[in-house]
This record gives structure tokens, C-alpha cells and sequence, in this order.
């Protein structure tokens, strides 16, 4: 399956999981630090709603600073019902937009961990495929940029257990391909669904 492929049945997978949301779900937290599923939800709007010409004079007038870019387009988004939302994730689920600087695999591991930002706290895993993770954690090991997982990861042996994929040398950390994803990315909640001797190095970094 092409990328863009994977990254719409993924958003649609999303879609259907914000559907089935009670009303309170809405402003419950996700793993995204001070951000509701509302707030999660309108951000995974940003790259499938938004040309890059748009996104690079919105990001200018943030300063150039990703994190008050974000929350921007949160707050512009902000008076949309979750019905709204839910609609207009799944209408524009096909989307090939992305923001300056970012590639098709970026914009499927955006998808990725955001959904799984949004469905962990509540102890749900999302029903997407084993091999979109797998080509999710291959882009994600790399990137220095914003989720700076090459230092986290540096010296250890990651592996999934539900997939064939491996990467690395060194203490042992494994698990789900979704929880890897989201200990590679930052976040911190994830390291209770894995195991092994690399567990607290990679959690002190």
C-alpha cells in the first residue's frame, strides 16, 4: 500500500474512533501536554486543511515557533462542534497536503501518534495495521527534528511484538508497535506498556 494510502484509511480510522466518543471524551486529556481530544483532534486538521503557503505565513507569524503555530490553529478551530470535526476529518482523509519540510511518511507518523495521543489515555489502541507502524517507527527513528528520537534510542535495541521490526543495538526495549511509537516520540505514559532492560535508560532521556 502506497503511503498516501495508509495515511487515509488511517485518518478515517481516526474519524470513526472520534465518532464513537461519548460527548465528555471531548474534554478529557490526551498524552499531548494541556491539550483536550478537542484540541488533539482540531490539530490533526492543520496539515490535510491547510496548502503550504498558508501553513508558511502562519508559522512566520508564530515567530517561527511550532508550538505557538500549534496552538494558533488549535484556537482558530476551536469553536468547531466535535460533530464538525469528525466530519471534516473524514471528508478531507485523503488529503495530499503537507506542511514545508514534511514528507508523506511524516505526515502518516503525525497521524500515528496523534490518534494514539488521543485513544492511550483511555486504554484503546486504534485499529489500524500492523505494517503502518512498522513504516511509522522506520521514519521515526531517524528524526532529530522535533521528536529528537535518535538520542533517546542511541545504544539501545528496540522491537515490537506484534510486528516484525527491530532497530538498534543494546539493552532490550519492547512491546506493542503503537506504544514504541509513542516512547520513540516523547511520550512518557507509553513506557508502561514496555519491557526489558532498556526500559529505564531510554524512559531517563
Amino acid at each position: 500500500m502506497e503511503t498516501w494510502d495508509m495515511i487515509k484509511a488511517d485518518r478515517e480510522v481516526v474519524a470513526d474512533y472520534l465518532a464513537a466518543l461519548p460527548e465528555d471524551a471531548w474534554a478529557a486529556p490526551t498524552l499531548c501536554e494541556a491539550w483536550t481530544v478537542k484540541d488533539v483532534a482540531n490539530h490533526m486538521l492543520v496539515t490535510p486543511t491547510m496548502s503550504k503557503g498558508k501553513v508558511f505565513v502562519a508559522f512566520a507569524g508564530s515567530g517561527f515557533n511550532l508550538d505557538k503555530f500549534s496552538q494558533k490553529q488549535v484556537d482558530r478551530m476551536a469553536s468547531m462542534a466535535p460533530a464538525e470535526i469528525i466530519d471534516m476529518t473524514r471528508s478531507t482523509a485523503g488529503s495530499q497536503n503537507m506542511p514545508p519540510g514534511l514528507k508523506p511518511l511524516g505526515v502518516l507518523t503525525e497521524v500515528l501518534v496523534h490518534g494514539a495521543d488521543i485513544a492511550a489515555p483511555r486504554g484503546d489502541t486504534l485499529a489500524v495495521p500492523a505494517d503502518h507502524y512498522v513504516a511509522a517507527l522506520d521514519h521515526l527513528k531517524g528524526q532529530k527534528a522535533v521528536f529528537h528520537t535518535p538520542a533517546r534510542i542511541e545504544g539501545l535495541r528496540l522491537e515490537a511484538t506484534d510486528a516484525t521490526w527491530s532497530t538498534g543495538d543494546g539493552a532490550l526495549v519492547q512491546g506493542p508497535s503503537h506504544a514504541l511509537l509513542l516512547a520513540m516520540a516523547g511520550r512518557d505514559q507509553a513506557y508502561d506498556a514496555l519491557e526489558g532492560d532498556g526500559v529505564a535508560t531510554m524512559r531517563a532521556r
